[in-house]
């Protein structure tokens, strides 16, 4: 069964285009799944495709080595599909090639933002267009888990439509507990699509293991050339610790065991390689706000609990806050992905979980997972100094809309998007 992905929407119009594609985005989150079924649609049409791996040597070793013959094989089809695309040596400048002397549409994928996005973007400016693909979104999620759900939440709320949200597209209470309860759900185990599939819990827990043990951390290792992985994982150990917080190099170092240079090299290649993403402070006065420090969250929630061995309901966890900052994080990084997140701090404590810089100004998101109206000082300070037109709140199932200042203010649950 083919479960279709909300970045096909976005992906589609490209798909016509002259230029190449690229899928970015950690191992087993779907990639290959995608271009498969893209060609199978496109043989439909009487489309001519090749598809190739670049994790079998003898595919790697004629792109690499003999870039001639590849042309040669590949120049008849339509359209040819590249997986896994890291793996190749100077494969940007031969992508060029290619591309520049066939009439071919490429689609290439690869689990390492490092290699695709520098490597071969360089070589292919103006030629490529590349798409961040993630494990499973919340909808997606329920496509599977409750279609019910899904289609109640597609047909009544665009995700398009998170900054200009009305609040009379709130749902009652009934279905805003169900939602609640399956976002928790997903929380737990996170979006990997094998994982989703996994029927029972420790089944899941056997799955993340695989994915984590035998594909991430394997492609880490590669990267950074490490003999062992101990201290790279005793470094995602005491990261999934500190979800939400600022970092302090010292005790990354001190709980990793590596030098200072070492844990950027190990914060950077896991940034790129999709497991955490890091983000900086929004700042308008060095003298009384943070400029610097750095909050890392975990791109899938699943991995976070398996690495510190905790998946048990929300309700029962004393990191509850930590774990629903960092989903409203990877949410707002899919609903709002040409602006940076940040968040703000001041010096003497107050502080807004998240800013994000828009076309009308900044606003202010802050989570907080109750039913209940709830808006800490901080997020009046942020209004009275910075004067944003909107803020949103994110809540557990409690929904409105008011004014504070001159800003409106948006109460939103976070299973509606």
């Amino acid at each position: 069964m083919y479960i279709h992905r909300q970045i096909e929407t976005e992906l589609r119009p490209f798909l016509e285009r002259k230029e190449a594609v690229a899928l970015l985005g950690p191992r087993q989150a779907g990639k290959t799944t995608l271009m498969r079924h893209i060609a199978e649609e496109w043989e439909k049409n009487g489309k001519k495709v090749k598809f190739i791996t670049l994790e079998k040597r003898s595919d790697l070793e004629l792109f690499q080595d003999s870039i001639e013959d590849f042309k040669s094989l590949v120049e008849d089809y339509d359209c040819v599909i590249i997986d896994e695309f890291q793996y190749a040596k100077d494969g940007g400048q031969k992508l060029k090639y290619l591309y520049d002397t066939t009439g071919i549409k490429f689609i290439i994928s690869g689990s390492s933002s490092l290699e695709l996005r520098f490597q071969t973007g360089k070589y292919m400016v103006g030629r490529l267009f590349d798409f961040k693909f993630l494990p499973f979104s919340f909808r997606e999620f329920l496509s599977v888990a409750d279609t019910e759900l899904f289609v109640l939440l597609n047909k009544q709320i665009d995700p398009a439509s998170f900054l200009r949200f009305h609040a009379k597209k709130g749902f009652g209470p009934a279905i805003n507990k169900r939602l609640a309860g399956r976002l928790e759900d997903y929380i737990v185990y996170g979006g990997y699509p094998a994982v989703v599939l996994s029927k029972t819990g420790s089944e899941k827990q056997k799955v993340l293991e695989s994915i984590i043990e035998k594909y991430l951390l394997r492609d880490i290792k590669g990267l950074l050339n490490l003999a062992t992985d101990d201290d790279l994982i005793r470094l995602s150990k005491f990261l999934s610790t500190q979800v939400g917080g600022l970092i302090n190099f010292n005790e990354l170092s001190n709980a990793s065991g590596l030098n200072y240079k070492s844990v950027l090299q190990h914060l950077n290649i896991l940034e790129r390689t999709f497991i955490i993403e890091l983000i900086r402070p929004f700042f308008t006065n060095r003298r009384t706000e943070l400029v610097k420090n750095q909050k890392n969250y975990f791109v899938d929630l699943g991995v976070r609990n398996f690495l510190i061995s905790d998946f048990r309901r929300l309700e029962k966890r004393d990191d509850a806050g930590s774990v629903m900052e960092n989903y409203a994080y990877n949410l707002l990084s899919r609903l709002l992905p040409s602006s940076k997140m940040k968040y703000w701090r001041t010096k003497s404590g107050a502080e807004v979980d998240f800013v994000v810089e828009t076309e009308g100004g900044v606003c202010p998101i802050e989570v907080k997972y109750a039913s209940t109206r709830i808006v800490g000082k901080s997020f009046y300070s942020f209004i009275e100094k910075f004067k944003p037109k909107v803020g949103v709140i994110l809540t557990k199932d409690f929904w409105g809309e008011e004014k504070i200042g001159k800003a409106t203010v948006k109460f939103i649950p976070l299973s509606y998007f």
